[in-house]
Protein backbone atom coordinates (compact mmCIF):
# COMPACT_ATOMS: atom_id res chain seq x y z
CA UNK A 1 0.00 0.00 0.00
CA UNK A 2 2.46 2.14 0.47
CA UNK A 3 4.67 1.52 -2.10
CA UNK A 4 1.42 2.46 -4.58
CA UNK A 5 1.03 5.80 -3.15
CA UNK A 6 4.48 6.37 -3.78
CA UNK A 7 4.15 5.57 -7.24
CA UNK A 8 1.27 7.97 -7.47
CA UNK A 9 3.23 10.83 -5.92
CA UNK A 10 6.13 10.43 -7.94
CA UNK A 11 3.84 10.71 -11.44
CA UNK A 12 2.63 13.72 -9.46
CA UNK A 13 5.55 15.46 -9.63
CA UNK A 14 6.58 14.34 -13.15
CA UNK A 15 3.29 16.40 -14.54
CA UNK A 16 4.04 19.25 -11.78
CA UNK A 17 7.59 19.53 -13.43
CA UNK A 18 6.44 19.57 -17.01
CA UNK A 19 3.65 22.14 -16.15
CA UNK A 20 6.48 24.52 -14.07
CA UNK A 21 8.82 24.04 -17.60
CA UNK A 22 6.69 26.96 -19.01
CA UNK A 23 7.74 29.33 -16.41
CA UNK A 24 11.44 27.90 -15.20
CA UNK A 25 12.71 25.13 -17.59
CA UNK A 26 15.40 24.41 -14.11
CA UNK A 27 12.64 24.07 -11.47
CA UNK A 28 10.18 22.05 -13.99
CA UNK A 29 13.56 19.74 -14.27
CA UNK A 30 14.00 19.15 -10.91
CA UNK A 31 10.61 18.04 -10.35
CA UNK A 32 10.50 16.35 -13.15
CA UNK A 33 13.79 14.27 -12.03
CA UNK A 34 12.66 13.77 -8.42
CA UNK A 35 8.96 12.32 -9.66
CA UNK A 36 10.99 9.86 -11.69
CA UNK A 37 13.31 9.00 -8.78
CA UNK A 38 9.85 8.39 -6.43
CA UNK A 39 8.27 6.14 -9.17
CA UNK A 40 11.29 4.06 -9.86
CA UNK A 41 12.12 3.52 -6.02
CA UNK A 42 8.46 2.48 -5.19
CA UNK A 43 8.28 0.43 -8.13
CA UNK A 44 10.83 -1.83 -7.52
CA UNK A 45 10.59 -4.98 -5.17
CA UNK A 46 11.44 -4.70 -1.79
CA UNK A 47 13.52 -7.84 -0.09
CA UNK A 48 11.13 -9.73 2.31
CA UNK A 49 12.72 -10.30 6.00
CA UNK A 50 12.04 -13.62 6.39
CA UNK A 51 10.99 -14.26 10.44
CA UNK A 52 13.31 -15.80 11.98
CA UNK A 53 12.48 -19.24 13.49
CA UNK A 54 11.41 -19.10 17.25
CA UNK A 55 13.66 -21.19 19.67
CA UNK A 56 12.44 -23.13 21.89
CA UNK A 57 11.92 -21.78 25.46
CA UNK A 58 15.08 -23.37 27.96
CA UNK A 59 14.37 -25.98 29.88
CA UNK A 60 13.65 -24.52 33.59
CA UNK A 61 16.82 -25.43 35.75
CA UNK A 62 15.98 -28.16 38.08
CA UNK A 63 16.06 -27.92 41.89
CA UNK A 64 19.72 -28.18 43.57
CA UNK A 65 19.72 -31.34 45.50
CA UNK A 66 19.69 -30.01 49.34
CA UNK A 67 22.05 -31.69 51.87
CA UNK A 68 21.32 -35.25 52.70
CA UNK A 69 20.09 -34.06 56.65
CA UNK A 70 17.96 -31.41 54.81
CA UNK A 71 16.60 -33.95 52.90
CA UNK A 72 12.56 -34.04 53.42
CA UNK A 73 12.61 -37.92 54.11
CA UNK A 74 16.07 -37.29 56.27
CA UNK A 75 14.13 -34.56 58.39
CA UNK A 76 12.63 -35.65 62.04
CA UNK A 77 9.30 -36.01 62.45
CA UNK A 78 7.74 -33.53 65.39
CA UNK A 79 5.42 -35.62 66.47
CA UNK A 80 7.26 -39.22 66.54
CA UNK A 81 11.13 -38.72 66.51
CA UNK A 82 12.66 -37.64 69.96
CA UNK A 83 14.23 -34.50 69.41
CA UNK A 84 18.15 -34.20 69.03
CA UNK A 85 20.39 -33.49 71.37
CA UNK A 86 23.86 -31.97 70.89
CA UNK A 87 26.49 -34.38 71.87
CA UNK A 88 28.23 -32.46 75.04
CA UNK A 89 31.20 -30.84 74.20
CA UNK A 90 34.11 -33.39 76.29
CA UNK A 91 35.86 -31.42 78.99
CA UNK A 92 39.00 -29.73 78.52
CA UNK A 93 41.90 -31.58 79.60
CA UNK A 94 44.19 -30.48 82.55
CA UNK A 95 46.87 -28.99 81.87
CA UNK A 96 49.92 -30.34 83.30
CA UNK A 97 50.85 -28.22 85.87
CA UNK A 98 47.70 -27.69 87.29
CA UNK A 99 47.77 -31.66 87.36
CA UNK A 100 51.11 -31.65 88.95
CA UNK A 101 49.49 -29.37 91.81
CA UNK A 102 46.70 -31.84 92.58
CA UNK A 103 48.53 -35.13 93.03
CA UNK A 104 51.45 -33.60 95.06
CA UNK A 105 48.63 -31.95 97.45
CA UNK A 106 47.19 -35.43 97.82
CA UNK A 107 50.91 -37.47 97.90
CA UNK A 108 51.35 -34.93 100.89
CA UNK A 109 48.30 -35.46 102.52
CA UNK A 110 48.69 -39.45 102.27
CA UNK A 111 52.30 -39.01 103.27
CA UNK A 112 51.42 -37.14 106.33
CA UNK A 113 48.15 -39.30 107.58
CA UNK A 114 48.68 -40.46 111.22
CA UNK A 115 46.48 -43.67 110.58
CA UNK A 116 44.33 -42.86 113.67
CA UNK A 117 40.57 -41.39 114.23
CA UNK A 118 37.04 -42.47 113.65
CA UNK A 119 35.97 -45.08 111.38
CA UNK A 120 34.36 -42.63 108.69
CA UNK A 121 37.85 -40.83 108.73
CA UNK A 122 39.74 -43.68 108.14
CA UNK A 123 37.44 -44.55 105.28
CA UNK A 124 37.78 -41.52 103.18
CA UNK A 125 41.69 -41.83 103.90
CA UNK A 126 41.39 -45.24 102.41
CA UNK A 127 39.80 -43.64 99.55
CA UNK A 128 41.92 -40.93 99.13
CA UNK A 129 44.96 -43.43 98.66
CA UNK A 130 43.30 -45.68 96.41
CA UNK A 131 42.11 -42.52 93.91
CA UNK A 132 45.70 -41.37 93.97
CA UNK A 133 47.15 -44.08 92.54
CA UNK A 134 44.86 -44.22 89.70
CA UNK A 135 44.84 -40.60 89.17
CA UNK A 136 48.78 -40.81 88.68
CA UNK A 137 48.48 -44.01 86.70
CA UNK A 138 45.92 -42.13 84.55
CA UNK A 139 48.42 -38.55 84.40
CA UNK A 140 51.44 -40.58 83.54
CA UNK A 141 50.34 -41.95 80.28
CA UNK A 142 49.77 -38.37 79.20
CA UNK A 143 53.02 -37.09 77.25
CA UNK A 144 52.74 -33.45 78.35
CA UNK A 145 52.54 -35.01 82.49
CA UNK A 146 55.16 -37.17 81.75
CA UNK A 147 57.68 -34.76 80.15
CA UNK A 148 56.49 -32.02 83.09
CA UNK A 149 57.42 -34.42 85.37
CA UNK A 150 60.44 -35.80 84.04
CA UNK A 151 61.98 -32.18 84.05
CA UNK A 152 60.93 -31.94 87.56
CA UNK A 153 62.17 -34.89 88.90
CA UNK A 154 65.63 -35.98 90.27
CA UNK A 155 67.51 -38.97 92.10
CA UNK A 156 69.57 -38.61 94.72
CA UNK A 157 71.92 -41.92 94.93
CA UNK A 158 73.58 -40.88 97.98
CA UNK A 159 70.37 -41.46 100.34
CA UNK A 160 67.97 -43.32 97.75
CA UNK A 161 65.29 -40.62 97.38
CA UNK A 162 63.55 -38.98 94.04
CA UNK A 163 63.10 -35.56 94.29
CA UNK A 164 60.36 -33.80 93.44
CA UNK A 165 59.40 -30.17 94.91
CA UNK A 166 55.85 -30.23 96.11
CA UNK A 167 55.57 -34.23 97.01
CA UNK A 168 55.61 -34.23 100.99
CA UNK A 169 56.53 -31.91 103.48
CA UNK A 170 60.39 -32.11 102.13
CA UNK A 171 59.84 -33.01 98.88
CA UNK A 172 61.70 -36.44 99.13
CA UNK A 173 60.07 -39.65 98.05
CA UNK A 174 62.16 -43.06 99.51
CA UNK A 175 62.72 -45.13 96.18
CA UNK A 176 65.54 -47.04 94.46
CA UNK A 177 65.94 -46.90 90.63
CA UNK A 178 65.56 -50.57 89.56
CA UNK A 179 65.09 -49.22 85.34
CA UNK A 180 66.46 -46.90 83.24
CA UNK A 181 63.56 -45.15 83.15
CA UNK A 182 63.01 -42.63 85.92
CA UNK A 183 59.44 -42.22 85.58
CA UNK A 184 58.73 -45.82 85.63
CA UNK A 185 60.92 -45.74 88.68
CA UNK A 186 59.13 -42.65 90.45
CA UNK A 187 55.73 -44.25 89.64
CA UNK A 188 56.71 -47.35 91.59
CA UNK A 189 58.20 -45.37 94.74
CA UNK A 190 54.74 -42.96 95.02
CA UNK A 191 52.43 -46.08 94.81
CA UNK A 192 54.36 -47.67 97.07
CA UNK A 193 54.04 -45.20 99.60
CA UNK A 194 50.68 -44.62 99.19
CA UNK A 195 49.99 -48.28 99.17
CA UNK A 196 51.75 -48.69 102.35
CA UNK A 197 49.36 -45.94 104.40
CA UNK A 198 46.35 -47.82 102.75
CA UNK A 199 47.51 -51.23 104.42
CA UNK A 200 47.68 -49.28 107.83
CA UNK A 201 44.42 -47.37 107.51
CA UNK A 202 42.98 -50.99 106.57
CA UNK A 203 44.91 -52.19 109.89
CA UNK A 204 43.45 -49.47 111.61
CA UNK A 205 40.26 -49.56 110.59
CA UNK A 206 39.29 -52.91 111.62
CA UNK A 207 40.51 -51.54 115.32
CA UNK A 208 38.48 -48.47 114.70
CA UNK A 209 35.47 -50.81 114.09
CA UNK A 210 35.65 -53.22 117.06
CA UNK A 211 36.42 -50.02 119.31
CA UNK A 212 33.47 -48.30 118.31
CA UNK A 213 31.37 -51.23 119.15
CA UNK A 214 32.90 -52.14 122.25
CA UNK A 215 31.83 -48.13 122.78
CA UNK A 216 28.39 -48.66 121.83
CA UNK A 217 28.03 -52.04 123.83
CA UNK A 218 28.48 -49.97 126.97
CA UNK A 219 25.88 -47.37 126.44
CA UNK A 220 23.21 -49.90 125.12
CA UNK A 221 24.63 -51.88 128.72
CA UNK A 222 24.13 -48.60 131.30
CA UNK A 223 21.19 -48.66 133.21
CA UNK A 224 19.11 -45.76 132.50
CA UNK A 225 17.21 -44.05 135.07
CA UNK A 226 14.01 -41.59 134.48
CA UNK A 227 13.88 -37.99 136.01
CA UNK A 228 11.16 -37.30 138.15
CA UNK A 229 8.99 -34.15 136.84
CA UNK A 230 7.69 -32.28 139.61
CA UNK A 231 4.94 -29.86 137.66
CA UNK A 232 4.99 -26.17 138.31
CA UNK A 233 7.87 -26.36 140.67
CA UNK A 234 9.68 -23.09 140.68
CA UNK A 235 13.35 -22.24 141.23
CA UNK A 236 16.38 -19.75 140.86
CA UNK A 237 19.97 -19.15 140.48
CA UNK A 238 22.13 -20.86 142.89
CA UNK A 239 24.28 -17.99 144.73
CA UNK A 240 27.82 -18.99 145.68
CA UNK A 241 31.21 -19.22 144.25
CA UNK A 242 31.88 -22.70 142.34
CA UNK A 243 34.66 -24.68 144.10
CA UNK A 244 38.01 -25.06 142.12
CA UNK A 245 39.09 -28.14 140.14
CA UNK A 246 41.23 -30.45 142.02
CA UNK A 247 44.20 -31.92 141.07
CA UNK A 248 45.10 -35.42 140.59
CA UNK A 249 47.79 -36.70 142.71
CA UNK A 250 49.73 -39.97 143.13
CA UNK A 251 48.67 -39.47 147.08
CA UNK A 252 44.71 -38.91 146.17
CA UNK A 253 43.12 -41.19 148.40
CA UNK A 254 41.64 -44.31 146.50
CA UNK A 255 38.06 -44.45 148.41
CA UNK A 256 37.51 -40.97 147.38
CA UNK A 257 36.71 -42.12 143.88
CA UNK A 258 34.93 -45.46 144.57
CA UNK A 259 32.38 -43.40 143.33
CA UNK A 260 31.92 -40.78 141.02
CA UNK A 261 29.72 -38.72 138.11
CA UNK A 262 30.22 -37.74 135.36
CA UNK A 263 28.51 -34.48 133.18
CA UNK A 264 28.15 -33.59 130.07
CA UNK A 265 26.20 -30.61 128.81
CA UNK A 266 24.46 -29.24 126.24
CA UNK A 267 23.66 -25.02 126.27
CA UNK A 268 22.36 -22.19 123.79
CA UNK A 269 25.48 -21.20 124.22
CA UNK A 270 28.90 -20.17 125.91
CA UNK A 271 28.05 -17.68 128.88
CA UNK A 272 26.35 -18.97 131.63
CA UNK A 273 24.60 -15.18 132.45
CA UNK A 274 23.07 -15.18 129.63
CA UNK A 275 22.60 -18.68 128.11
CA UNK A 276 20.77 -21.64 129.02
CA UNK A 277 21.12 -25.23 129.47
CA UNK A 278 19.03 -27.44 127.27
CA UNK A 279 20.82 -31.20 127.80
CA UNK A 280 22.70 -33.15 130.47
CA UNK A 281 23.70 -36.42 131.01
CA UNK A 282 24.56 -37.69 134.30
CA UNK A 283 26.72 -41.19 134.03
CA UNK A 284 27.50 -42.57 137.67
CA UNK A 285 30.73 -44.79 137.73
CA UNK A 286 31.12 -47.11 140.82
CA UNK A 287 34.75 -48.54 141.49
CA UNK A 288 36.21 -47.35 138.05
CA UNK A 289 33.09 -49.15 136.02
CA UNK A 290 30.00 -47.40 134.42
CA UNK A 291 27.00 -48.18 136.24
CA UNK A 292 24.02 -45.92 135.16
CA UNK A 293 23.66 -42.95 133.26
CA UNK A 294 20.38 -40.02 133.72
CA UNK A 295 19.91 -38.09 130.82
CA UNK A 296 17.33 -34.96 130.79
CA UNK A 297 16.43 -32.82 128.20
CA UNK A 298 15.01 -29.08 129.41
CA UNK A 299 12.98 -26.51 127.47
CA UNK A 300 15.00 -23.61 127.43
CA UNK A 301 12.98 -20.25 128.40
CA UNK A 302 14.57 -18.02 125.35
CA UNK A 303 14.12 -20.57 122.73
CA UNK A 304 16.96 -22.54 120.90
CA UNK A 305 19.88 -20.66 119.15
CA UNK A 306 22.21 -21.43 116.16
CA UNK A 307 24.85 -22.80 118.74
CA UNK A 308 22.45 -25.34 120.36
CA UNK A 309 21.13 -26.47 116.80
CA UNK A 310 24.94 -27.02 115.92
CA UNK A 311 25.51 -29.01 118.35
CA UNK A 312 22.78 -31.73 117.51
CA UNK A 313 19.47 -30.13 119.38
CA UNK A 314 16.28 -29.45 117.66
CA UNK A 315 13.70 -28.20 118.51
CA UNK A 316 11.08 -31.33 118.82
CA UNK A 317 13.48 -32.54 121.49
CA UNK A 318 12.73 -29.64 123.73
CA UNK A 319 9.30 -28.85 122.54
CA UNK A 320 7.58 -31.01 125.18
CA UNK A 321 10.97 -31.13 127.54
CA UNK A 322 10.40 -29.96 131.33
CA UNK A 323 11.60 -26.86 132.63
CA UNK A 324 15.00 -27.33 134.73
CA UNK A 325 13.53 -26.28 138.07
CA UNK A 326 10.83 -29.51 137.36
CA UNK A 327 13.74 -31.83 137.11
CA UNK A 328 16.54 -30.18 139.30
CA UNK A 329 15.61 -32.69 142.62
CA UNK A 330 15.75 -35.40 140.50
CA UNK A 331 19.21 -34.64 139.23
CA UNK A 332 20.37 -33.61 142.67
CA UNK A 333 19.42 -37.09 143.98
CA UNK A 334 20.97 -38.80 141.34
CA UNK A 335 24.61 -36.61 141.97
CA UNK A 336 23.90 -37.22 145.66
CA UNK A 337 26.10 -34.75 147.85
CA UNK A 338 29.41 -35.74 148.25
CA UNK A 339 30.31 -38.16 144.82
CA UNK A 340 33.14 -36.13 143.21
CA UNK A 341 32.46 -34.59 140.13
CA UNK A 342 33.57 -34.76 136.57
CA UNK A 343 33.13 -32.84 134.03
CA UNK A 344 35.59 -32.16 130.63
CA UNK A 345 35.87 -28.27 131.43
CA UNK A 346 34.87 -27.72 134.96
CA UNK A 347 33.49 -24.41 133.91
CA UNK A 348 30.35 -25.50 132.91
CA UNK A 349 29.06 -26.41 136.84
CA UNK A 350 28.04 -22.65 136.10
CA UNK A 351 25.07 -23.66 134.06
CA UNK A 352 24.00 -25.52 136.49
CA UNK A 353 24.15 -23.23 139.03
CA UNK A 354 22.22 -20.56 137.00
CA UNK A 355 19.20 -23.65 136.18
CA UNK A 356 18.84 -24.00 139.65
CA UNK A 357 20.81 -27.18 140.44
CA UNK A 358 22.70 -26.99 143.57
CA UNK A 359 25.28 -30.12 142.84
CA UNK A 360 28.33 -27.71 143.66
CA UNK A 361 28.00 -26.91 147.29
CA UNK A 362 31.20 -27.08 149.92
CA UNK A 363 33.14 -29.76 150.21
CA UNK A 364 32.38 -31.18 146.56
CA UNK A 365 35.03 -32.62 144.69
CA UNK A 366 35.79 -31.67 141.20
CA UNK A 367 37.47 -32.27 138.68
CA UNK A 368 38.81 -30.47 135.19
CA UNK A 369 39.81 -33.58 132.82
CA UNK A 370 41.17 -30.82 129.71
CA UNK A 371 43.42 -29.16 132.64
CA UNK A 372 44.44 -32.84 133.78
CA UNK A 373 45.76 -33.58 130.07
CA UNK A 374 47.79 -30.78 129.81
CA UNK A 375 49.31 -28.83 126.74
CA UNK A 376 51.11 -31.79 125.38
CA UNK A 377 51.19 -29.58 121.95
CA UNK A 378 51.04 -26.13 123.35
CA UNK A 379 47.05 -26.75 123.25
CA UNK A 380 44.32 -27.92 125.23
CA UNK A 381 43.20 -30.62 123.44
CA UNK A 382 39.29 -31.82 122.37
CA UNK A 383 37.77 -34.78 124.25
CA UNK A 384 38.02 -36.73 120.79
CA UNK A 385 41.92 -35.95 120.30
CA UNK A 386 41.58 -37.07 124.24
CA UNK A 387 40.39 -40.77 123.09
CA UNK A 388 42.53 -40.38 120.31
CA UNK A 389 45.62 -40.33 122.13
CA UNK A 390 44.79 -42.48 124.93
CA UNK A 391 43.14 -45.12 123.21
CA UNK A 392 44.12 -44.96 119.45
CA UNK A 393 40.25 -44.75 118.34
CA UNK A 394 38.25 -41.94 118.48
CA UNK A 395 34.68 -42.49 118.96
CA UNK A 396 31.07 -41.04 117.42
CA UNK A 397 30.57 -38.21 120.11
CA UNK A 398 27.27 -37.62 118.95
CA UNK A 399 25.24 -36.76 122.23
CA UNK A 400 25.87 -36.13 125.64
CA UNK A 401 25.68 -39.93 126.99
CA UNK A 402 28.41 -40.58 124.47
CA UNK A 403 30.43 -37.76 125.58
CA UNK A 404 29.69 -38.10 129.07
CA UNK A 405 30.77 -42.03 128.53
CA UNK A 406 33.63 -40.90 126.76
CA UNK A 407 35.09 -38.76 129.47
CA UNK A 408 34.54 -41.15 131.97
CA UNK A 409 36.82 -43.27 130.34
CA UNK A 410 39.39 -40.67 130.32
CA UNK A 411 39.32 -39.94 133.72
CA UNK A 412 39.78 -43.54 134.48
CA UNK A 413 43.03 -43.77 132.31
CA UNK A 414 44.07 -40.58 133.87
CA UNK A 415 43.69 -42.10 136.97
CA UNK A 416 45.38 -45.16 136.15
CA UNK A 417 48.04 -43.31 134.69
CA UNK A 418 48.54 -41.23 137.89
CA UNK A 419 47.23 -44.01 140.65
CA UNK A 420 48.80 -47.03 139.16
CA UNK A 421 45.48 -48.87 139.38
CA UNK A 422 46.13 -51.58 137.21
CA UNK A 423 49.83 -52.59 139.05
CA UNK A 424 47.59 -52.23 142.55
CA UNK A 425 44.59 -54.72 141.24
CA UNK A 426 47.64 -57.06 140.02
CA UNK A 427 48.94 -57.33 143.75
CA UNK A 428 45.76 -58.08 144.68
Amino acid sequence: MRSIKGIIIGFLLILLGFAVTSYSLIAGGVLAAAGLAAVVIFALPKKTQQPQAEQPPAPAPEPEDPAPELRPEALPDILTDPPAQKKPEPPPAADAQTLFGTLAEAYTRIDELTCRGPAWMLERDIRLCRAFCERWEAAVKDPAFASFVRAKARYADYTDEFLLPGFGKRGRIHGRRTSGELLDDLTAAVKKRASRQESALQSALQSALRAEQWFESICRQLRRVQPAVQEGAAGEAVQGPLPQPSALRADTPLQTLDTFCVLALKTTGKHPGRDELVQLSALKFRRFAPEAILTVSIRPEKGLTRYAREAGVTDSVVASAPAAAEVAASIEAFLGERAPLVLFQAEELAFLSAAGIGCAGEGRTVYDVQSLLGKPDGKAPTLAEACRDLFSFTPELGGTEQEALACGLVFCALCDRTLHLTKKSAAR
